[in-house]
């Protein structure tokens, strides 16, 4: 059996060199979540016979044949699969998908294999991926602790040894925040640079906020599977504009100078940054100084008002009760109240009473306010922008708790301080597990590049695995 931390990228060498076969690979992944999911509760539906009958044809000479991965339950489908979006009333209805997502088609000509379907909360909205509909999802690394939020399936089975690449999306930080949380890679690229079609849904990936992205266990690894996924799809809403050459020839490659600004406070001064926060983000600027780049304190000035503006926070409704109306119409009945979680409900009921000035008012400061952060490096000249990815201790299961009164998670929301910001302005964002904490969870720390530019983080991104890996650390409740 080969290591069940190998990266991707290392599995699907084996195959290349005839020391496993893609179905070896499967089989081996299949046992590992078959000896770890029922602690962790992150693959919530096997895709086992699939898998099977997918690895026995996947060309061998595809980049990555053979090797499993996740698909997160929401938003992108794989078709004949359950789908649920963490919907206890849409899971019970039965509901199947009826084709795959361009994403799904691109893993497969890629030659990766489907292993399940991973746990997300309700939506996609929560910041810990504890939906009604399936449980709870337990981090690896405590179980008592929460995976983060919204792919918190998706980090925790990477992060537990079961699959070594997994799908997410990020409307927030739903990519970056659990990814910080179990020790994983967490990558969200550039708005437009991954199709979430065929479909038109979620009233324009929300907005435009919302992309698919990945988790990983190394840099190389979301360099290959952004080199397989990405590319503009007809009717596409965005379009990133196209790389210079692969993704994967970033990694390893100089990325020259670069002048990277430190962001370890909250600009609106509202909340308290934990100093484990802090220490593991000043750690890596002092490393990124020893690799030879200009590090200084800054970050863009209007962050000081907000990581987004308030005006739009109404049109979030107006998209998840869009979004419950397709629901509705693939399972033949209205979605009721009974059919989802009380702060679900609200705020579908909030969306229904928006106006369509209210919504267009909403959408217009979004833009103005990704306007204002992406100035701070078109006129101001930085590189990059470093900060904890998370400002906060992982929580443990059931802390943090959405309620009618309180749909936002008022508590929650500050959690996202550091990634919702690139998720208005449409930037990439990378997070990298290069700390521990003193309680043992991972802390990771986040690099943001201007629009676009998933090459720098790449190349920094490989640097800091070399000098600070993590390659070697193992979840308690993994594989062992």
């Amino acid at each position: 059996m080969s290591d069940a931390y190998l990266d991707a990228t290392g599995q699907a060498a084996l195959v290349r060199s005839g020391e496993a076969t893609p179905g070896e690979l499967v089989e081996q992944a299949i046992e590992r979540t078959e000896a770890v999911n029922p602690d962790i509760n992150a693959v919530i539906v096997p895709l086992y016979d699939k898998a099977r009958r997918e690895a026995a044809e996947v060309p061998r000479d595809a980049p990555f044949a053979g090797v499993p991965y996740v698909l997160k339950d929401l938003t992108v489908h794989s078709k004949g699969d359950p789908y649920s979006a963490g919907c206890a009333g849409v899971k019970a209805a039965g509901y199947r998908s009826d084709h795959d997502s361009h994403f799904v088609e691109r893993m497969r000509a890629a030659g990766f294999v489907l292993l399940g379907k991973a746990s997300t909360s309700e939506m996609g909205m929560y910041e810990s991926t504890e939906p009604l509909a399936w449980g709870p999802c337990r981090n690896p690394w405590n179980t008592g602790r929460s995976a983060g939020g919204s792919s918190g399936g998706s980090a925790a089975a990477v992060a537990a040894g079961m699959v070594p690449v997994a799908h997410g999306n990020d409307g927030g930080g739903s990519v970056r925040s659990p990814a910080s949380q179990c020790g994983v890679v967490g990558l969200k690229p550039t708005r437009g640079r991954v199709s979430s079609g065929p479909m038109v849904v979620e009233s324009d990936t929300v907005c435009g906020m919302a992309t698919e992205g990945v988790i990983t266990r190394s840099v190389r690894d979301a360099a290959g599977v952004l080199d397989a996924v990405s590319g503009h799809r007809p009717g596409d809403g965005y379009h990133a504009p196209p790389p210079h050459r692969p993704f994967a020839a970033e990694v390893g490659a100089d990325p020259g100078r670069l002048r990277i600004g430190v962001l370890d406070v909250d600009p609106t001064g509202q909340i308290t940054v934990d100093p484990e926060s802090v220490a593991a983000t000043r750690a890596v600027a002092d490393k990124l100084t020893e690799l030879g780049h200009d590090v200084a304190d800054g970050y863009p000035e209007t962050l000081r008002t907000g990581m987004w503006p308030l005006d739009w926070f109404g049109c979030v409704g107006v998209v998840i009760a869009r979004e419950f109306d397709w629901l509705g119409g693939q399972i033949g009945r209205p979605i009721t109240e009974a059919d989802v979680e009380p702060a679900t409900w609200a705020y579908i009921e909030q969306g229904r009473s928006v106006s369509a000035i209210t919504y267009a008012a909403g959408i217009d400061a979004l833009r103005v306010q990704a306007r204002e952060i992406e100035r701070w490096w078109e006129e101001d000249g930085w590189d990059l922008l470093l900060a904890p990815t998370v400002p906060a201790p992982t929580p443990g299961i059931g802390q943090l708790g959405a309620t009618a009164d309180d749909p936002s998670e008022s508590v929650a929301m500050s959690m996202l301080q550091n990634t919702v910001l690139f998720n208005v302005s449409g930037q990439p964002a990378l997070s990298l597990p290069l700390h521990q904490r003193s309680d043992g969870m991972p802390q990771g720390v986040q690099l943001a590049a201007a629009y676009g530019r998933e090459d720098l983080l790449l190349r920094v991104g490989a640097q800091l695995e070399a000098a600070l890996p993590w390659a070697d650390r193992r979840p308690p409740h993994g594989v062992r």
